[in-house]
């Protein structure tokens, strides 16, 4: 995995699966040196998963499940899982994505691996609102701005427009940045931060890339958004001591 070249990455994973066939690892490594094209690689992570249950044996499956994480031997599984399925999300192959997303938290519902993000925002864009609503209600102490902003558009999209603007308010309080991005008052920049801390501009760039597609996929939702800042604009001049918050 940290070999300096494709060739000498492929060689020691080969050698690793010549000692375990089923060795999770070596095989995301194969898959990732030999593919030549996307398919080639979610074929070969594919194979990675098939390896990890195998290796892991239905028991662990069954006795384990829900807090999965926490045992160190499932954690190449759950990577290569993870790698799967945004490789099928990237792909366009959104149903088998979501399942595999759903399957991660399944087996692990403390979500280490934040998928949970991109899962919400996957049933948003696909118009899943039973889905979107289970999902809130499973996190509903999630203070994050995904689950902040994530829960102002399923307000909207629910024509609750009233719990719309509680959430929004909320979601503001919580990371204004959000809105300036999904309202076009600030561009993206070239590149995604490697970290952020709560109510940053870091963080709103992280939820836009979760939450982004799923508004952009609802114009009125939009538009409902720039009313919604049309009338702070309103009431900002109405107290002109007050500083324009947008």
């Amino acid at each position: 995995m940290e070999a300096t070249t494709r060739t000498r990455a492929l060689t020691l994973a080969q050698q690793a699966l010549a000692k375990d066939p089923d060795c999770v690892d070596a095989c995301v490594t194969v898959a990732e040196a030999s593919a030549r094209c996307i398919e080639d690689l979610i074929t070969g992570l594919e194979k990675a998963v098939s390896a990890g249950e195998r290796s892991l044996g239905a028991q662990c499956f069954e006795e384990d499940k829900g807090h999965f994480w926490g045992i160190l031997e499932t954690r190449p599984y759950m990577r290569a899982r993870q790698q799967l399925a945004d490789l099928l999300l990237d792909a366009g192959r959104v149903t088998e994505a979501i399942s595999h997303f759903e399957a991660l938290l399944e087996l692990n519902p403390n979500d280490n691996q934040g998928v949970r993000d991109i899962l919400l925002g996957c049933y948003l864009v696909g118009d899943d609102l039973d889905g979107a609503r289970h999902l809130l209600r499973a996190y509903e102490e999630d203070a994050s701005a995904v689950f902040n902003w994530g829960r102002t558009l399923e307000r909207v999209l629910s024509g609750d427009f009233k719990g719309a603007e509680h959430a929004l308010k909320h979601a503001r309080n919580h990371n204004r940045f959000v809105e300036l991005y999904l309202t076009g008052k600030k561009k993206l920049p070239r590149a995604m931060p490697d970290s952020y801390s709560f109510g940053s501009e870091e963080e709103a760039l992280i939820c836009i890339e979760s939450m982004g597609e799923a508004w952009a996929a609802h114009p009125e939702a939009l538009i409902w958004l720039l009313m919604q800042v049309e009338e702070v604009r309103e009431a900002d001049r109405g107290n002109p001591g007050q500083p324009l918050l947008f």
